[in-house]
């Protein structure tokens, strides 16, 4: 794959995102979509990345949006303010 079908395969990725509404605005507790509590510890800056974790204290990171992925919905994204 060359440097550019990667930019672009990046690119388009990340496309999907930006037009989602923004549901993480701070470091706090969230819901995700399964009704599970979740906390976010650090927003992302560049990348958009949020991190943080699950009760069990497994890692995991999503977008602004509250998506872990671009292309589909999944029971970990986060919906809503705790």
């Amino acid at each position: 794959m060359s440097a550019y079908s990667s930019k672009y395969i990046s690119a388009c990725y990340y496309a999907a995102l930006v037009v989602l509404p923004v549901v993480i605005f701070q470091p706090g507790e969230y819901i995700t979509r399964c009704g599970e509590k979740v906390t976010v510890v650090t927003m992302g800056g560049a990348s958009s990345k949020c991190k943080g974790s699950y009760p069990c204290a497994i890692p995991e990171a999503w977008h602004r949006s509250g998506r872990i992925y671009s292309g589909m919905l999944s029971d970990n994204d986060i919906v809503s303010k705790a």
